[in-house]
């Protein structure tokens, strides 16, 4: 009889309050951007009306509904979390739109979906959690229609973090950042042509022209309760041993993202071409 050895175990959720955290630190310097980033991705994908457009990674809805209301398109969203779909839907419900939206639950490396059936895709950062990345932008091209947009929106390394560190970060924010020239090689290899890049760090190209830099804040202090909680789960999870340097982990981890602004955020598009890639 053959035996065949278990699943490996879900990773381990991430901390709360250092998950807050880290989003200040890393996600804070983007949150400035919000509706221009969007409006930038809605004139990529251009006016919508009659068209389909995906987006996976669509979490609540909210960039679903958004791209729905300003192109006029019929948008889809794909999210890997069966409960942030519901959440989706029952706010669509709610709110009684009349846009024409739909929510799937799927994984991203496997979309429920014929081959070349949209207009255009917009990948989410929650599209870099995925197990396996290079086919889950396989199948965001597969379902793209030859000559169909191909949005982007994602983290990226900029600085050369110790490995330790980044896997503290991964497992922070659920994400698995890539450095930009990753991402561009392996859309070519997904036969994407005509990658563009605009940087969004400091809160897109008009902004950094402008010379209109948002300062870097001091690192986060951690709260009492913050610590306790951070104390408490290593404790739980490892021992009492390891409960002592819990709180040194994190704190170099929030000041080391401080200081070295790791992580960009990037929109990157292209398109897909029509014919085979030669590899």
């Amino acid at each position: 009889m053959r035996h065949t050895l278990p699943p490996p175990p879900p990773p381990p959720p991430p901390v709360p309050a250092a998950l807050r955290l880290v989003q200040t630190v890393v996600a804070g310097r983007w949150r400035a951007t919000g509706e221009e980033l969007y409006r930038e991705v809605a004139a990529l994908l251009g006016e919508g009306a009659g068209k389909e457009f995906l987006v996976v990674g669509a979490g609540d809805g909210v960039t679903v509904e958004w791209l729905a209301a300003r192109t006029g398109a019929a948008v889809t969203g794909i999210e890997s979390d069966r409960h942030r779909v519901s959440r989706a839907e029952r706010r669509h419900r709610s709110s009684r739109s009349p846009l024409h939206v739909t929510y799937e639950h799927a994984g991203y490396e496997d979309l429920p979906h014929e081959t070349g059936v949209f207009d255009a895709v917009v990948a989410e950062p929650p599209l870099s959690s995925a197990v396996n990345l290079d086919r889950a932008l396989a199948e965001l091209v597969r379902v793209t229609k030859p000559l169909g947009v191909i949005v982007l929106l994602q983290p990226t390394w900029t600085s050369e973090l110790p490995q330790a560190t980044r896997e503290l970060l991964v497992e922070r924010v659920g994400l698995r950042p890539h450095h930009l020239m990753e991402w561009k090689s392996m859309l070519r290899d997904a036969g994407v042509v005509e990658i563009q890049v605009q940087d969004w760090s400091s809160g897109g190209p008009a902004r950094r022209s402008s010379g209109s830099f948002r300062a870097v804040e001091p690192p986060p202090q951690l709260t009492w309760h913050q610590k306790m909680h951070i104390v408490g789960r290593a404790w739980r999870r490892w021992g009492w041993r390891a409960a002592r340097g819990a709180l040194e982990r994190e704190r170099h981890l929030i000041e080391e993202l401080s200081r070295q602004r790791a992580l960009a955020f990037q929109l990157i598009t292209g398109v897909k071409w029509p014919h085979a890639i030669e590899k």
